[in-house]
């Protein structure tokens, strides 16, 4: 089977979250895959989704991990896909199918890549790789399966996690770091159901203005100032070799804006990059209360929600952000008409590089004839902190192109991304594999 026919079978397997039956269908498929790598492979229990550990024995002790996952959104609502989302349907020079960029497309170009480097070259680092089923939920039990492993992995020295998307010039991306997020849902009740305007009016609370009073207490809506105490703590500025790498990004305003479909708020390189890097954000996700149906609706509703998501920079920790916005409803939640729902967390991540590494990583994009940015943090979230409790370093070397949509109708990934993918995996191997046996000291 060609990569493109393991992607089509890996695609047909819906594992969302909610179909149990859809994400063993994909666990046996990896499995099947890196056991034709000659890998062994063991089914990690980890009080969620299994994950699987993959274990290629090189020449050395010295390991490489390969970080990604399985499991994926829900596809939505068909309708606003072009071809069926589990079917993977090939037009324009894109693979389309929920799953594609994010992750389906990267681990099967991660395996073709490991596969083409030990068809020609002896192995010398030993290989592994731990294929999650629950990053799309948040990797809720990631950390705890890392640290049961900790033994099974103490000779990895480097993580590479091979998720994400590359940068909108078309150039591959290295990223040392990630912002961290918290999510939380609001959950207002002002009523056992909804009421008759005309004669519940000014006698009943109105769930949705209790909302608005609630979220004007955490942020100004017009500066978008956060005002949970002690939000900011952690946040540091970039240094003098963040704004370094910075200045080396590309800037298209006009082509993010397509890409977004609203123009963006930061008028130059500099605040664009500082606004993704290296500050923390409050967005709101969703609102839901009452009847926006067609006409008119004369009610009261008995319940609000708001689903919120913040992201982490810096040193900023979950728990004290978390107990601030406690601190904030206070009121509320003591009256009961609040609920908080906390849906999950994961803290941001960073890795100082050496020059060496960074050095090794140009070289390899060198030899595979593609070019490479160096982001000092990527803007999204990966659950890379669970490996430093390796004491690994760790880089993100996402292999899809920007427009991927994941997460959204019509997922795709340019068949160009499989290509240069795996030709800037085959390298970066033989670069680390040549620096072990030049005997050179590895980061651990």
């Amino acid at each position: 089977m060609t990569p493109i026919d393991e992607l089509r079978e890996l695609i047909a397997a819906p594992s969302v979250s909610t179909n149990p039956a859809g994400q063993a269908q994909a666990r046996a498929v990896v499995q099947r895959l890196l056991e034709k790598l000659g890998a062994q492979v063991t089914t990690i229990a980890t009080g969620g989704a299994p994950a699987l550990l993959g274990v290629l024995p090189g020449a050395q002790s010295a390991g490489l991990l390969f970080y990604g996952h399985y499991d994926v959104m829900t596809a939505g609502a068909q309708a606003e896909w072009t071809s069926a989302p589990f079917t993977l349907t090939e037009r324009n020079g894109r693979l389309f199918g929920r799953g594609t960029g994010d992750n389906k497309g990267q681990l099967v170009t991660t395996l073709a890549a490991v596969a083409a480097y030990t068809a020609k070259h002896r192995l010398r680092h030993t290989l592994y790789f731990l294929i999650e089923g629950e990053e799309e939920q948040g990797s809720v039990h990631l950390a705890a399966t890392v640290a049961a492993l900790r033994q099974r992995l103490a000779a990895v020295h480097t993580v590479l996690v091979i998720d994400g998307s590359y940068s909108a010039s078309g150039a591959h991306v290295l990223r040392l770091g990630n912002r961290g997020i918290v999510t939380v849902k609001l959950h207002v009740t002002t009523a056992k159901h909804a009421n008759h305007s005309g004669y519940a009016g000014n006698v009943i609370a109105d769930p949705s203005l209790l909302l608005q009073a609630m979220l004007n207490r955490l942020v100004d809506p017009l500066t978008r100032q956060v005002k949970i105490p002690g939000f900011d703590t952690g946040v540091t500025a970039p240094t003098s070799r963040d704004w370094a790498a910075i200045d080396a990004l590309p800037f298209a305003p006009a082509a993010l804006a397509a890409t977004f479909g609203t123009p963006i708020l930061a008028k130059t390189k500099r605040e664009y990059y500082a606004k993704l890097m290296f500050q923390p954000t409050f967005d709101i996700a969703g609102v839901a209360s009452g009847d926006v149906g067609p006409g008119a609706k004369t009610i009261i509703p008995g319940t609000a929600t708001a689903s919120l998501n913040l992201r982490l920079v810096g040193d900023q920790q979950v728990a004290p952000i978390l107990a601030g916005i406690r601190h904030q409803l206070a009121p509320w939640l003591q009256s009961g008409e609040l609920t908080i729902e906390e849906t999950g967390s994961t803290p941001p991540a960073h890795t100082q590089a050496t020059p060496a590494e960074l050095a090794r990583f140009q070289a390899a994009a060198a030899a595979a004839g593609v070019s490479l940015l160096v982001e000092p943090c990527m803007p999204g979230t990966v659950p890379n902190y669970v490996w430093t409790q390796l004491g690994a370093q760790v880089f993100t070397l996402p292999l899809a192109n920007l427009d991927e949509a994941n997460h959204a109708p019509n997922e795709n990934i340019q068949l160009a991304a499989l290509t240069s993918g795996q030709a800037l995996l085959e390298a970066v191997l033989a670069a680390y594999d040549e620096a072990l046996q030049r005997g050179e000291t590895l980061v651990h």
